[in-house]
């Protein structure tokens, strides 16, 4: 009997999320089943019969609730942009869906082959998934943005480094325990088909938080998650209001309002004594 060829690990981008609300009974079946295509269809795109991706090693597992994407680090690989742009577009349409992701991308030594990964790499990025992600973010890990900066091969051919690292930078944001992590609802604005389309986002995303808010009697570790998505939701929108100052009327109805049992916000009237 003919044996496989050993798993030789090699470095690699990886992405580990988790697909919040998809193990929810009461999310229909074809909701569902529309959250994994769109998993496919954006980190799978190798599985679709995409060339490209099939010349850069593209490596999608899915189980359950859990998605790993491995993308090996080599001449004509995947850019890190790249990998952040397909996260932006994943999560716009899943709010559409009513799901949310937490993840980490990562960099780590992988050994691949169909259907299978192994290494130690895997298991850094799902630690970083379940231990320092905590909230509905996908962080992205310093070490994979400093490759980037000296590693050519995640950089795009025609960019200088400060250029390459511009284009990331725009499309991340710094949390205030200072991780940075995709900021997919702002980067939405630049990748939907028109404004409407980036305005049904907000609105859904907004309902989807404010719906969950309500629900939460108490403060816990799963409420964080929607106190933490409250205050991101709110600070795009005020971004947003204060960059149109001609047209701050339109953004007014999609702040979600602190009346959950789970926010507060002192009445303006409240001033700190002096």
């Amino acid at each position: 009997m003919k044996s496989l060829p050993p798993l030789v690990p090699r470095p690699s981008v990886i992405l580990v999320l988790e697909l919040l609300g998809i193990d929810d009974p009461s999310m229909p079946e074809g909701r569902r089943r529309q959250a994994f295509e769109l998993v496919e269809q954006y980190l799978g795109r190798a599985l679709l019969g995409d060339k490209l991706a099939k010349r850069q090693g593209l490596q999608l597992l899915v189980t359950g609730r859990q998605v790993i994407r491995i993308a090996p680090i080599k001449p004509g690989g995947t850019r890190l942009f790249d990998e952040l742009l397909d996260i932006v577009h994943l999560q716009g349409d899943l709010i559409l869906e009513g799901v949310f992701i937490r993840g980490a991308l990562t960099l780590g030594d992988v050994a691949t082959r169909v259907g299978r990964a192994v290494g130690s790499g895997i298991d850094h990025a799902a630690r970083l998934c379940t231990e320092v992600a905590d909230v509905p973010r996908v962080i992205v890990d310093p070490r994979l943005i400093r490759e980037a900066e000296g590693n050519a091969d995640l950089r795009a051919e025609h960019h200088a480094v400060p250029q390459e690292l511009g284009y990331i930078r725009d499309i991340l944001r710094r949390d205030g325990d200072g991780l940075w992590f995709v900021d997919y609802l702002k980067a939405c604005a630049s990748e939907v088909e028109d404004h409407s389309a980036y305005v049904n986002i907000i609105d859904q995303h907004g309902l989807l938080i404010e719906q969950r808010l309500n629900a939460s009697v108490q403060l816990d570790g799963t409420s964080r998650t929607w106190t933490w998505l409250w205050q991101y939701h709110n600070m795009i929108v005020g971004e947003w209001q204060a960059a149109q100052r001609d047209n701050i009327a339109e953004w007014e109805p999609f702040f979600i309002p602190s009346q959950s049992p789970l926010v507060y916000a002192f009445p303006p009237s409240i001033k700190p004594p002096r």
